[in-house]
């Protein structure tokens, strides 16, 4: 059965995302190909060829016998693979071919040209880079905190008391290690001068990203949607637990829709542009001198909680999103 004119995308099976989503759509009559990372190597078989006057095609086929047909396939929703294919990690020289292989593949997937992706991987892989999107946040005048990464401890303590003798340390990247098997969520810590001074001369081992610590009156977690912007409250100071670090205890604290001044809301349309996204889930702090300072842009980031917690409409507005580039 081939299936023309529908919306692929590209997941894990745990994501419940992905289910509310295709819920939706099939609620309009939409139809979806949904692919899931840690089965392709076991339930899907792929095609992609070339014909002797350069014209292509190709076809991923689901244990369902449903054929997509990749060149007209207009939108893919890049959610939230994950790239363990054979339900664990590679464990030999042949599982670890079979993964470089399968993830090329991938990438020839991610590079096809008639396809839009939300968001398009290769922009969002440079675009998700904490660093830069400061750069651009203080570019267009919004508010950001001191930063530091260096691997030199003389520079940190510098830098220490420089921000009173308090700063915060956080993940130059991913929140997340794995111990044991058992994945674990990595919280942004604020320090002071004893704690400072009994592992600082370990920065050396490692890049290590400090930043000055921003007193908080409440956070904000703002999903921009193509043009659309959604903003929740946070009210991360409500709970000590949740004070320094919100998102390892996100049920304990109060959320409610919030109203953005117009130069923030503005400022997030146009962020998004210049980074060359469609989606993105930003995180603001608001300080008691109401002050919107920018921490961060994930072009993958989660929304659905959002929407438990308040009713906001971000499942629709992603399938019009995304029904927007099916029907362009």
């Amino acid at each position: 059965m081939s299936l023309q004119n529908m919306i692929l995308i590209f997941t894990n099976k745990q994501d419940t995302h992905t289910d509310e989503v295709i819920k939706n759509l099939h609620q309009r009559n939409i139809e979806v190909f949904r692919l899931n990372s840690e089965d392709l190597l076991c339930k899907y078989k792929v095609n992609l060829y070339i014909d002797e006057n350069g014209l292509w095609d190709g076809e991923i086929t689901d244990e369902l016998s449903r054929i997509l047909n990749l060149s007209k396939l207009k939108v893919a929703w890049l959610r939230k693979p994950e790239f363990t294919f054979f339900g664990k990690m590679a464990e030999s020289s042949e599982e670890d071919f079979m993964v470089s292989e399968t993830k090329a593949f991938i990438n020839i997937l991610y590079s096809l040209p008639n396809i839009t992706w939300i968001n398009d991987p290769f922009v969002a892989n440079k675009a998700k880079v904490k660093f830069q999107q400061l750069l651009l946040a203080n570019k267009y005048g919004v508010k950001i905190p001191k930063t530091l990464i260096t691997t030199q401890p003389e520079i940190a303590k510098e830098f220490f008391v420089e921000c009173g003798e308090e700063v915060l340390i956080k993940t130059i990247y991913t929140g997340n290690v794995t111990i044991n098997g058992i994945n674990q969520g990595i919280p942004s810590r604020k320090i002071g001068k004893d704690d400072f001074y009994e592992f600082y001369q370990s920065i050396a081992l490692s890049p290590t990203q400090l930043q000055e610590y921003v007193e908080k009156a409440f956070e904000l977690r703002i999903t921009v949607i193509g043009e659309k912007v959604f903003a929740v409250k946070i009210d991360s100071q409500a709970n000590e637990e949740t004070k320094i670090d919100w998102r390892l205890h996100t049920k304990m604290n109060p959320h409610s829709i919030f109203t953005l001044p117009s130069n923030i809301e503005n400022f997030c349309i146009e962020f998004l542009k210049e980074q060359k996204l469609l989606y993105g889930a930003m995180d603001f702090i608001v300080t008691p001198k109401n002050e919107y300072v920018f921490l961060e842009n994930n072009p993958f980031g989660q929304y659905l909680w959002l929407e438990i917690e308040t009713q906001i409409p971000l499942t629709e507005e992603i399938c019009n999103l995304l029904i927007n580039y099916l029907d362009s």
